[in-house]
């Protein structure tokens, strides 16, 4: 090889050394030692037919050869105080190289505790001070578990397959549903606790894929997904094509997609405050002219109002949602929500100015109970209200806590001794649960309902002011909120049909808490009550 070839060669093997090593000193070796290896080729007689081809294998097998001497090197060992420079080497060089998913295999072999800061560190970028910050550790703690996380990888890097983030870094799917949930709390107990059919909805989010497909992505036997597979397809959460592949069949949030519009949500509804609060002052005003006002009705209204009405006004200009009928008894839709991990907090600088969070309207009934019949209870549950409502009870399911509340709350106001009728007695240990939380009182042994309890007639009463006022308020909201939405909506992929309009500006869309603390900041309604309100309140005769 002449001179001048050389040259040639050099330029035009240099920028693929550069991409692979990443500094321009290991470049320039690594293009040297190909150049000597076809100098030394042709110096034994032999002839190149194909020199560019033949330049690019070689640089592309001493590149890989580098790798796999420099990963066999012992590393420093880490204490405290000491920084991590020779670790961050070896993960950057790998994950720089064509071989980067490899790295994935191993990742996923590790103990959580060094898998998950492994990830957060060298594939996320956060620094060490902050993954300690997060995950409430020690910063020299966090030093030694990657480095002992990085030596294992090293040891196994050649032995490593092909797998998607998911596999060592599994990330949070939060499923929740609008309509009618199914007798064991369909959908959310399909996915709840679950980290492998969370992931695996996600992972068959974007597009329909095969059981094998999802099996390599995850890191998981095929053995182990098809039934997990299978679960989610029957309880619907899934939907399986004509060639046997997969699809998660219901729309997909980011978290940030809970704040990406935030600034304009508070903006929207400081700047239509007034017709809410002008319609809620004057609900309030009635209210307190019936027997049964209530303080804690009171909130109740602020939101319901904003919560139901902001929906409501736009009903007549979408298509309506059709909520079709699911397993066991359910007929509900599905959205979800992805976190990277279960510590999640939004960064501040994308936070609003309150926490805005807010559960929907939640109705739970029983038919009948004991004498009586169609006993309800009404729930909401915000920001405003910071305690767990149904943990700490012994139910599996909310649904379960609810209708047994529901029981208890009559007996106590029927004053009907509990332990003479068929009352469950988890819910009879959980009264201390129940006054920490404001639903009831004790005195002298003997519990009273804090919650407002009407009767069937009063609710009647009490849903009319609520109408009034939501009606109100819709009238002057419609037509602002409608172009607002016509201008937010997030994309779906395009073989997903089954979501609504409805579930696309959903977390884009002004939030009902926004108006509440309208109402709030202008003294229609104090923030603090001096007493916990759980935001519920029961019906019957």
């Amino acid at each position: 090889m002449k001179d001048h070839e050389a040259q040639n060669w050099i330029e035009q093997l240099l920028p693929q050394a550069l991409a692979k090593c990443g500094n321009m000193a290991d470049a320039e070796d690594l293009v040297q030692e190909t150049l000597l290896v076809a100098i030394a080729y042709q110096a034994g007689g032999r002839s190149i037919e194909a020199m560019g081809a033949f330049l690019h294998t070689v640089l592309n097998r001493k590149f890989y050869d580098q790798l796999r001497r420099k990963y066999r090197l012992p590393t420093v060992s880490i204490a405290a105080g000491e920084d991590l420079a020779d670790d961050e080497d070896f993960v950057q060089r790998i994950l720089s190289a064509e071989e980067a998913e490899r790295v994935r295999r191993e990742v996923a072999y590790l103990a959580d505790s060094y898998r998950t800061l492994l990830a957060e560190h060298y594939f996320r970028g956060k620094s060490v001070k902050t993954i300690a910050e997060t995950f409430h550790l020690p910063e020299g703690t966090v030093k030694s578990r990657l480095h002992f996380g990085v030596k294992q990888l090293q040891k196994g890097f050649e032995k490593m397959e092909t797998y998607t983030e998911n596999s060592y870094s599994p990330q949070i799917l939060d499923v929740r549903n609008s309509g009618r949930f199914g007798l064991n709390d369909e959908p959310m107990s399909l996915v709840e606790g679950d980290p492998l059919a969370q992931n695996l909805l996600i992972l068959a989010y974007e597009k329909p894929v095969g059981i094998t497909e999802l099996s390599k992505a995850i890191g998981v036997s095929a053995a182990y997904v098809e039934p997990v597979v299978n679960k989610l397809v029957d309880g619907e959460l899934m939907k399986r094509m004509g060639d046997g592949k997969v699809y998660t069949d219901f729309i997909i949030y980011q978290a940030e997609d809970h704040v990406k519009y935030i600034k304009e949500q508070e903006a929207f509804a400081e700047t239509y405050a007034d017709p809410y609060c002008d319609a809620v002052k004057t609900a309030i005003e009635e209210l307190k002219q019936t027997p049964f006002y209530d303080q804690r009705l009171e909130r109740f209204l602020l939101i319901y109002v904003a919560e139901e009405y902001l929906y409501k006004c736009l009903e007549d200009l979408r298509a309506p949602q059709i909520f079709p009928d699911r397993p066991n008894g359910g007929g509900w839709i599905a959205f979800g929500t992805v976190y990277p991990h279960k510590k999640y907090v939004i960064p501040v600088e994308k936070q609003g100015k309150e926490e805005y969070g807010l559960a929907g309207l939640r109705v739970s009934g029983l038919d009948k109970y004991l004498d009586a019949v169609n006993l309800q209870m009404l729930n909401f549950e915000t920001a405003l209200y910071p305690f767990p409502k149904h943990a700490g009870y012994g139910f599996s399911m909310f649904q379960e806590v609810e209708n047994n509340m529901l029981k208890l709350f009559y007996l106590i106001k029927k004053g009907i001794a509990p332990e003479k009728v068929d009352c469950d007695p988890r819910i009879l240990k959980g009264i201390p649960l129940m006054e920490k939380r404001g639903f009831l009182t004790t005195k002298n042994g003997t519990p009273e309902l804090l919650i407002p309890c009407l009767t069937h007639a009063e609710d009647a009463q009490f849903a009319a002011i609520a109408r009034k006022a939501g009606e109100a308020f819709a009238e002057q909201i419609r037509e602002p909120l409608w172009e607002y939405v016509q201008t937010h909506k997030k994309p779906i992929p395009a073989h997903l049909k089954s979501v609504p309009d409805q579930k696309r500006t959903m977390p884009y869309e002004p939030k009902p808490m926004m108006f509440v603390f309208e109402a709030i900041k202008r003294g229609i309604h104090p923030r603090d009550l001096g007493y916990p309100c759980p935001e519920t309140f029961v019906v019957f005769d």
